[in-house]
């Protein structure tokens, strides 16, 4: 069995007489009355009367509830106002102080004013120097103090000086003894309050200095953790039953990275998806927020379905979340890839129930209609209510969506749901004000008061126990590291109250605004902690990023350990697994009579590039969803030129009524061209195209518009053919549906083929053995057309151009006849054969299975990097074929 964490025999004499044991903590508190227990059980007792061993905050309440039994006066006038409560308070007080600065916001100051407001009760500091030296703040307290007064509610500082005073004139009897364990310090108020109840007060007194104290220096914070986790574990293999403690200053902020730590050491297959979820086999004294765990997490992220918009990502979140609805998951990763091809950063909640029935039919799924009558509880709710009444709606909201889910709870999870249900009894206590808020307001209030409440879930004691620095205080240990012993915490920099004038928090010692005060802790607290246990380390980090850090002075002359004098742990958590090499150049041949292919030329381009690749996106539906962006994205900007342009030309039809116009007609008939193309996009997009969009893409699709015709004016006479044309045909064996931007005649009966670019383009794109780009030359080869001129028509801010090939020079600006530059075909019949034999041969590629992950280009990689996970090409070994990427 192990010890108990607290050294009961310095208390042994007072707890048996009866004294009154307060602490500076609850789990203090817990500790100390599981010693006298075990105490208890070693002398032979079989029963005991329980200690009167408390928190001395909790104390405080059972003795307000005293008072109020007792009937005295002063403890009926009010009741204690809760802490979401007093909050929403300050922030009325400030948001009508008239007078306050501009850019001050209420939300931001409220906590600052609150806990400015409790120093200067715990510290007992006059109002006539608030009047004098703080005017700002003394005009919020004087109105905050009225609210109470409003409401009859008081502080918890008030309710303190209420309880002295009635242990001052006799309503409660003091008690002979009271001892303080765990205080560094404690608050003149309480200090006044405590000598009122006791006869006595003693405290507990620190003892010496351990047996082997060392310090160590380490690299980094990073280092630091790894090494104290990596002695914890060490030390409980040596000693199973003995008491370990890790001291980490910052624990609330470190709190996930020493968990993972800890329990990639004990518990190496903890992250497993087969693994249930468990607590730690160690005690961490810091919590979460409430509003972190899963569990409250999506109950709060379902409610935000009350706002018109949300981030696309929360929707996402949304439909991954076991905590709500039926689980299909084949529908609702169908309604996600929706949501995700839509490409909107914030689409509405309408669109997220359409695209979700949507993804249900023609199945009868009741996801869409959980949604539906989500939406008709909110329609039917007033525009403002109490707050009592947005808890009704929230609950029935979640009942309607069958939150928190189909399956049962696990245990961490049962005690984040009780959290929750305690949670929702404090949020009616906001309906002590008595005020109507809009439903934003309530939701607000509701997502504060979870980010404030902690959630700590209740494990079995264990040997390692990860505390804060206040936590730790009073414990006793076998072994101890202390995290942080840096010159930069200890001792704490001052930081003052911003609300106070300095000079006024000096003369009445308020935390953190004297350094002297400040050393004077550090020295207690560190004296405390040396000899909590035989045997501490204190360690420190020698770097912060770039910054150096230097070993704080407290721990000057400190004998010094090096990393190989620490005990090393016998856990391996490496796993040895014996593979198996298996060729996997080649999957399954396509077999069209039992699988559909998509993709049109893209799977030219894509087994060009990398086969694998290729095999994924077209055999296995691999494929990424496009990615929101501010704006419009590339691919919609190009779209939205391709409409303009494809209507400019079902009006002109030819070079001769383009050259007929004068130039104000034209220009009109571009401008009418955009606006009517924007006017079709409004329906699609109403989230982005308000009128300073238009405007602006108006602006800039008109110039673009101009400066292109202004080109198209300079070529040999042409006529427009046709314009998207639809092709569904069939080349090599493979089925393809493609569609042609343009495609002009010329005189003799010639073709140009016509592709739009409004990014970068290059018609070197299209050569070689495994072309970046075959779209185009597949255009060509599948037209049946008798093509003369195969070009890009790239239109952008930067350079407006054809680039391609012709069968002779000039039928283009800018396009030439092949055979002018190394590596080309020597004529354009020959570059046709180029193709033919090319895009024959990868298709041939593509029917057989060829499949390896080799990449040919830069690019292949560089632009599908989103498929690595599956191709796992960073684990390849670099290949040696001189004509491929190694990847």
């Amino acid at each position: 069995m192990m010890r108990p964490l607290f050294d009961i025999a310095p208390l042994r004499e007072d707890i048996a007489r009866g004294a009154l044991i307060l602490t500076s903590n609850n789990r203090l508190a817990s500790k100390i009355r599981q010693a006298w227990g075990m105490a208890q059980q070693q002398s032979g007792s079989g029963s005991w009367p329980q200690p009167g061993v408390y928190a001395l905050e909790s104390w405080l309440d059972e003795q307000w509830l005293r008072c109020c039994d007792l009937g005295f006066a002063a403890a009926t006038a009010g009741t204690p106002v809760t802490a979401e409560l007093e909050l929403l308070l300050w922030e009325q007080v400030i948001e009508e102080d008239s007078d306050k600065p501009a850019t001050l916001l209420p939300g931001g100051f409220a906590r600052q004013a609150r806990n400015s407001y409790a120093m200067v009760q715990r510290w007992q500091i006059p109002d006539q120097h608030l009047q004098r030296e703080a005017p700002l703040l003394w005009r919020w307290i004087d109105r905050f103090r009225a609210k109470l007064a409003d409401h009859q509610l008081i502080t918890a500082a008030d309710r303190a000086i209420l309880v002295r005073n009635a242990f001052l004139q006799g309503t409660l009897s003091p008690v002979k003894r009271i001892h303080l364990c765990g205080f560094d310090s404690l608050p003149p108020l309480y200090l006044c309050l405590l000598q009122a109840a006791a006869n006595e007060l003693a405290e507990q007194q620190l003892d010496g200095r351990g047996q082997h104290v060392r310090q160590i220096a380490l690299f980094d914070e990073q280092q630091e953790l790894e090494r104290a986790a990596d002695w914890a574990v060490a030390r409980l293999q040596s000693n199973p039953e003995g008491r370990i403690g890790i001291v980490i200053p910052e624990l609330p902020r470190l709190r996930a990275r020493v968990e993972r730590l800890l329990r990639s050491r004990l518990q190496p297959r903890y992250n497993r998806p087969e693994q249930p979820q468990s607590a730690p086999p160690f005690n961490l004294s810091a919590g979460i927020s409430l509003a972190d765990t899963p569990l409250v997490a999506s109950a709060l992220l379902l409610l935000t379905l009350n706002r018109p918009r949300l981030p696309l990502d929360d929707f996402c979140r949304m439909l991954n979340s076991p905590f709500w609805g039926e689980q299909s998951e084949v529908l609702r990763a169908q309604a996600e890839i929706r949501l995700r091809e839509r490409a909107q950063r914030q689409p509405r909640c309408s669109e997220f129930r359409y695209q979700l029935a949507r993804a249900e039919q023609p199945e009868d799924n009741p996801l869409s209609k959980r949604l539906e009558h989500f939406e008709t509880q909110r329609r039917e709710m007033p525009r403002s209510a109490r707050y009592s009444q947005w808890l009704k709606l929230f609950r029935g909201q979640l009942d309607s969506l069958g939150w928190p889910g189909e399956r049962g709870l696990d245990s961490i999870e049962y005690q984040q749901l009780q959290h929750w249900q305690e949670l929702l009894e404090h949020y009616l206590h906001l309906d002590q004000l008595g005020v109507a808020v809009e439903l934003s307001e309530a939701l607000r209030q509701l997502q504060q008061l979870a980010s404030s409440a902690v959630f700590q879930p209740e494990t079995a004691d264990a040997p390692i126990q990860v505390l804060g620095l206040l936590e730790g205080a009073g414990l006793r240990f076998d072994h101890l590291w202390i995290t942080g012993m840096d010159d930069r915490r200890w001792p704490q920099p001052i930081a003052p109250n911003p609300l106070l004038p300095v000079a006024l928090q000096r003369e009445f010692g308020t935390p953190r605004s004297n350094p002297e005060y400040e050393l004077q802790l550090a020295t207690a607290q560190l004296t405390g902690y040396l000899g909590a246990a035989p045997e501490v380390i204190l360690s420190y980090s020698q770097f912060d990023g770039d910054q150096p850090l230097q070993p704080s002075e407290l721990i000057a002359g400190t004998a010094p350990i090096s990393l190989s004098e620490l005990p090393e742990s016998s856990t391996d958590t490496t796993e040895f697994i014996t593979l198996e090499q298996v060729a996997c150049e080649y999957g399954p041949p396509l077999d069209l009579q039992r699988e559909s292919i998509g993709g049109g030329t893209g799977i030219f381009k894509h087994q060009a590039g990398c086969p694998f690749n290729a095999f994924a996106i077209h055999r296995l539906g691999a494929r990424q969803p496009p990615e929101p962006s501010l704006g419009l994205a590339p691919w919609e900007r190009g779209n939205l030129l391709h409409d303009c342009l494809e209507r400019l030309w079902r009006q002109l039809q030819n070079q001769q009524q383009l050259l007929a116009l004068g130039d104000d007609p034209l220009q009109q008939l571009i401008e009418q061209t955009v606006a009517d193309a924007l006017r079709s996009w409004l329906k699609e997009r109403p989230d982005l195209f308000g009128p300073a969009f238009v405007g602006i893409e108006q602006q800039r699709l008109a110039e673009l518009l101009s400066r292109w015709l202004a080109l198209e004016k300079t070529r040999p006479p042409f006529r427009v053919e046709a314009l998207e044309k639809p092709l569904q045909t069939e080349f090599a064996g493979l089925p393809l549906r493609m569609t042609i931007d343009r495609i002009d005649g010329l005189e003799g009966d010639k073709r140009v083929i016509i592709d739009y670019k409004t990014g970068s383009a290059s018609a070197n794109r299209w050569l070689g053995e495994r072309p970046e780009e075959p779209q185009l030359p597949l255009y060509l080869l599948c037209s049946g057309e008798a093509v003369a001129a195969l070009s890009f028509a790239q239109v952008n801010a930067s350079a407006q151009q054809f680039l391609g090939y012709a069968e002779h020079n000039g039928m283009l600006p800018g396009l030439r006849a092949p055979g002018g530059k190394a590596g080309e075909p020597g004529s354009w019949d020959e570059l046709l054969e180029q193709w033919q034999r090319v895009l024959s041969g990868l298709a041939e590629e593509f029917k057989s299975g060829y499949a390896p992950v080799r990449f040919h280009s830069q690019s292949a990689r560089q632009y599908q990097a989103e498929l690595e996970p599956l191709n796992r090409a960073a684990e390849l070994v670099a290949n040696d074929e001189s004509d491929e990427v190694d990847p």
